[in-house]
């Protein structure tokens, strides 16, 4: 189905919100006969647009009558598949797309497309960042906040187009063929949506179903499960790691991406273990595109990563600053920790959900002094105990931030990474985020 061939097709549309609305919005322009269902109701600002674009709207319930004449169903990533209304539509062989498969085929631009259980914001916003530093012009899209939809009405044919992709939105494509893609990592997620991980896995390994031997597909060479599902890709397979020897790999302390050096680790402004990652896969995907070097190495040293992500905040005083609020589990702080080779001091702890925080000793390596803050804070000063590491427990971020600068010197790392959700002291991690970066531009620069 081209789609010049959507004019006079019967279409419904899964759900409002922004995707449903940038596909509605689309769709009536191919000339489709579009019915927007949502089973709540939508925002009043969504039901004005409807309004405008006067299609047909049933809100509040899925009645299994709109499929009586339904042709194609585009619906809302989030919506899941064992509703009634998408299992009798499967039933009846419907197709069922989600906006991402309207984009691909409403525009002739290139796609760079990037999916895994962590690291996709990141990775998709540092390699729109260094595609922007080539000749072609270069657009945004997807799980990251902007329909894709969307934006592929305003690529030209030889533009490209970053995408972040989520399951959800991988399960409804069906002619949808990157250019280039990324399978960052695979754990356990959204299996209340899936229903195991198989099924989970197989979502995420459509990424790469429509490649051919033209497109090139940058894989986690660490994560056996990636490495088994995409032995089936007919595209170039390339991996990186930052443990053993791949395509993009890191050896005497520098990143090299196909035999050529890009950038000691040292200089690079992201921090953490999963970023480095991220920068390896981000480089594999944007070689093709052949940008400067000396470009390249520009955004390495400036890009700070997405707010509260491992996020450099800058350097004071001599002490590079990382906001990390975002990592409220084990699994997370340790990936910060360990992508850090200066010492570091420890930002930690927050609502007490009883984690057993001893996985975390193995990557206190370079953690030389640990603040414990919240209800969690004497655990963590506990932890160092054992680790024969000093800490301090302080009541807030102020004192906190305080204490960082007094017991480091330049060189080391200060890193809040609290391993503990947010909801002891703060309504949610990004407020905890931003008191700390407030905290440490008050006090970094008297330090």
């Amino acid at each position: 189905m081209k789609t010049s061939e959507l004019d006079q097709k019967k279409v419904l549309v899964l759900g409002t919100a922004k995707s449903g609305i940038a596909a509605a919005t689309y769709l009536v322009s191919t000339g489709a006969v579009v019915t927007v269902n949502d089973g709540g109701t939508p925002s009043d600002d969504d039901i004005q647009t409807l309004k405008r674009l006067n299609v047909e709207t049933i809100f509040g319930s899925h009645p299994l009558s709109l499929l009586d004449e339904t042709e194609l169903i585009v619906k809302n990533p989030g919506i899941p598949y064992q509703i009634p209304l998408l299992q009798e539509a499967m039933k009846r062989q419907i197709p069922i797309w989600t906006e991402v498969e309207l984009a691909y085929r409403s525009t002739n631009a290139d796609w760079v497309a990037i999916t895994g259980s962590n690291g996709k914001t990141t990775t998709t916003t540092l390699v729109h960042e260094l595609l922007k530093r080539g000749s072609r012009t270069v657009h945004l899209a997807g799980n990251i906040g902007f329909p894709a939809v969307e934006v592929a009405q305003q690529a030209q044919a030889n533009d490209v187009i970053v995408i972040e992709l989520s399951s959800f939105q991988l399960m409804g494509i069906e002619s949808f063929q990157p250019n280039t893609a990324a399978f960052l990592n695979l754990s356990p997620a959204h299996l209340d949506y899936h229903g195991d991980v198989t099924s989970y896995a197989a979502a995420k390994a459509r990424i790469f179903a429509n490649m051919d031997a033209t497109g090139r597909l940058v894989v986690n060479a660490d994560d056996e499960e990636i490495m088994r599902l995409s032995e089936t890709a007919v595209a170039e397979r390339l991996t990186f790691s930052r443990h053993q020897s791949a395509y993009a790999e890191v050896k005497e302390g520098s990143i090299f991406v196909g035999h050529k050096e890009i950038l000691p680790i040292q200089e690079l402004a992201l921090g953490g273990g999963h970023n480095l990652e991220n920068v390896l896969a981000a480089l594999t995907l944007v070689e093709p595109f052949d940008l400067p070097l000396s470009e390249i190495q520009d955004v390495l040293r400036t890009f700070g990563g997405v707010a509260h992500r491992t996020e450099y905040v800058g350097e004071f005083a001599g002490r590079k600053v990382y906001n990390d609020s975002k990592a409220t589990n084990n699994v997370a702080t340790e990936a910060a920790l360990s992508g850090f080779h200066s010492s570091i001091v420890w930002l930690c702890g927050g609502l007490e959900r009883g984690a057993d925080l001893r996985p975390l000793a193995s990557a206190m390596t370079q953690v030389k002094h640990v603040i414990g803050l919240g209800e969690t804070g004497q655990r963590f000063a506990d932890l160092a105990a054992e680790q024969q590491i000093s800490s301090t427990v302080v009541s807030g971020m102020e004192e906190a931030v305080k204490t960082a600068f007094a017991v480091s010197q330049p060189g080391d790392i200060i890193l809040l990474s609290p391993a503990s959700a947010s909801w002891d002291q703060y309504k949610t991690y990004e407020e905890r985020g931003e008191h700390f970066i407030r905290s440490v531009r008050q006090i970094g620069g008297t330090a």
